[in-house]
């Protein structure tokens, strides 16, 4: 008798393809938009880039209360309330005669993407998941990357022809008819809905020992000095990332690159971070949190040190490979540290202010790097500051997450 496709790998690719149409669309799409509404609009980089960071904003404030929000029972049902919001809201983009319009639909938008991505989906991959959580959560994670790559490619030709308002309404149809029916007909919460377990490598009889969740509450946690310098570290990393990856398309533009050749550089970016969370995920699996971690702040800032340096053309394979290891914070370095270094008793509780300070670091970044552009013509002094505060974050990470025997398993 064939043995059964265990339905959680299944759930793995079904949240690939959510990202791939949320996450890849509404978020790795962002820079594309930044220069001809900017243009249109008759607006200054610092305004535009505002509604990048009100997208954060969104995100970081309904991050605050996932605890609330996901009681572990509702989660599928937040996602199809927030798919449908969000597609609204994205398509009305198009539409867009001030800036304002944009303000209010990013904001909402950000909002919509926490109760659709990284933080459900890290639930889901939990729930399913005992052992391989990170190469589970790579998977999932990787479709933002295939996503983006696609999506910016084809939102690259689309706009270079038919402008930016009808690549707003075609992309938003793609969420529709792949995000919505992927969450609404194939996500199912636990194991237990399709009379399985959750997955171990052990085999069969290990699975049927409960589980008992172990590590620290949210209480324990909030008094150890690592979980503050982590959520120090979530919004300093999320300055210096945002700030050099929302400025990609707009910055090789400025240095001579042409629209279509800035939106393939993007795309091969989030081809290579597809397999970067693979990867990355791995690493975790295999060598803990430090090593992870640590590959992670390296790859960033090596795509920090390309952007610096794009006009030299081998700077440009730097910049490819940073940021499809580096920019995977939000979806796979936090979710997957956290419950190494604290344990899944508290997961929920612990990482949502982690998520939320992160966002707070891309509420910061877009605006950091627009201001510094309005004042001195360019990106450049952006990068350099990134550079060293990035140098100064991997320096703190080595000296104070605990090795692989230390960490909860």
């Amino acid at each position: 008798m064939k043995k059964k496709v265990f339905y959680g790998w299944i759930i793995v690719g079904t949240c690939c393809l959510v990202m791939a149409t949320t996450m890849g669309i509404i978020t790795n799409c962002n820079s594309l938009f930044i220069r001809p509404v900017a243009e249109e609009l008759g607006i200054s980089r610092q305004t535009i880039s505002l509604m990048i960071s009100l997208q954060s904003l969104g995100t970081m404030i309904a991050s605050l209360f996932t605890g609330k929000i996901f009681n572990g029972r509702n989660t599928i049902t937040v996602m199809k309330t927030a798919v449908i919001v969000m597609t609204a809201a994205y398509f009305l983009n198009s539409f867009a005669n001030s800036i304002l319009l944009l303000y209010v639909t990013y904001f909402i938008n950000g909002v919509m993407l926490s109760l659709v991505t990284t933080l459900p989906i890290s639930f889901l991959i939990n729930n399913w998941f005992i052992d391989r959580t990170g190469y589970a959560l790579g998977l999932a994670s990787m479709g933002s990357g295939f996503g983006g790559a696609f999506f910016n490619s084809l939102a690259g030709h689309i706009m270079n022809s038919a402008g930016w308002r009808n690549t707003y309404r075609i992309l938003a149809l793609f969420i529709l008819v792949i995000a919505v029916p992927c969450i609404f007909f194939v996500l199912k919460l636990r194991p237990e809905e399709t009379g399985e377990k959750p997955y171990r490598e052990q085999g069969e009889k290990e699975t049927d020992k409960k589980q008992e969740l172990t590590g620290y509450t949210f209480a324990q946690a909030r008094k150890t000095p690592i979980l503050w310098i982590l959520y120090i570290l979530a919004v300093i990393i999320g300055i210096c990332l945002n700030s050099m990856y929302t400025t990609v398309s707009p910055h090789l533009q400025d240095k001579g690159y042409s629209l279509v050749f800035s939106a393939n550089v993007l795309s091969a970016c989030l081809l290579v971070m597809a397999g970067g969370k693979i990867l990355i995920g791995r690493i975790f699996d295999r060598y803990g949190a430090k090593a992870g971690f640590f590959c992670a702040c390296a790859a960033l800032t090596a795509a920090t040190i390309g952007m610096r340096f794009c006009t030299f053309a081998p700077a440009l394979a730097l910049i490819i490979a940073g940021v499809g290891f580096g920019c995977i914070f939000g979806a796979v370095v936090y979710p997957l540290t956290v419950p190494l270094v604290f344990g899944k008793k508290d997961y929920r509780a612990i990482i949502g202010p982690a998520s939320a300070l992160f966002s707070l670091g891309g509420i910061i970044g877009p605006l950091f790097a627009g201001k510094v552009y309005d004042i001195t013509g360019a990106y450049d002094l952006c990068y350099t500051i990134d550079i060293i505060v990035m140098l100064l974050v991997i320096a703190v990470i080595l000296k104070v997450l605990p090795s692989k025997d230390q960490q909860f398993s």
